[in-house]
């Protein structure tokens, strides 16, 4: 689904906090107008999660404003060379779920280069302005490329991609504060701050002590002055709920009350 030739609307299933991972066919070119795929993330260190040859640190970046910008740690893991993509793409949220576009607004160096084995590659993310007001958000993608002299007959080469969250100025963002509520069949998560918040580990109580069944209870990110959401059936039925999750690092606990009409 897109809202237009260049934006494209992903549904991001992330299960864990900063880094994806996804394959896609050799045949499916890298593309500037490709999104983010969303897969597994962690801060606990470098990754190199599935059959990737690649870890990567930190799996997160943020250029504050005082900062001209940021490196990225690329390790090949593997005994031969591996070629690497790394683009960037704007972040925005909208209707609940994420959308990513092609963006400028940084520059990213080198954006394509080859990795002896067991080497490491640093990969530069430089603001192209002056600091300003409020945070920037952005998904640098980093995609593991098919290498042709590893082909055999009747085996697909596949593309492996991390992306991880680049935040600019968030030093300059107001707090995140959030407000719970129920609207129809999902459970709605609003930052009414400045800043993005890292959500996990949600868990929903009904008044009688029954656990509630969220779908899409993965890691999410809620940027501010933005909704994110969660799918939840039958969910005015409940009516007011409790609400317990980790947002960025610390226990939350409140009431969803229903808004339903």
């Amino acid at each position: 689904m897109t809202r237009s030739a260049s934006i494209t609307r992903v549904c991001a299933a992330i299960v864990a906090g900063g880094l994806s991972l996804a394959a896609a066919p050799a045949s499916s070119p890298a593309r500037a107008g490709d999104a983010p795929a969303a897969a597994a993330e962690t801060d606990e260190g470098p990754a190199a999660p599935g059959p990737a040859s690649l870890s990567i640190a930190p799996l997160r970046v943020e250029i504050e404003g005082a900062g001209a910008g940021a490196t990225v740690r690329l390790t090949n893991a593997s005994d031969h060379a591996l070629p690497v993509q790394s683009r960037l793409f704007a972040w925005s949220q909208a209707d609940g779920e994420d959308i990513y576009a092609p963006s400028s607004d940084l520059t990213v160096s080198p954006s394509i280069t080859s990795i002896p084995a067991g080497q490491t590659q640093v990969v530069r993310i430089l603001r192209k302005g002056a600091a300003t007001p409020g945070e920037k958000r952005f998904r640098l993608a980093v995609d593991q490329l098919p290498d042709p002299a590893l082909a055999r007959p009747g085996q697909a080469l596949t593309r492996i991609r991390f992306t991880l969250p680049v935040f600019v100025d968030r030093d300059k963002a107001a707090p995140a504060a959030f407000a719970w509520r129920i609207a129809q069949d999902r459970l709605e998560l609003a930052n009414t701050g400045g800043a993005t918040a890292r959500v996990l580990d949600l868990q929903v109580t009904a008044a009688d002590g029954r656990i509630v069944p969220v779908e899409r209870n993965a890691l999410r990110y809620v940027h501010g002055s933005s909704t994110i959401a969660w799918p939840i059936r039958g969910g005015c039925s409940f009516g007011p709920v409790r609400v317990t999750a980790q947002i960025d690092g610390q226990a939350v606990d409140g009431i969803a009350a229903p808004a339903c009409g």
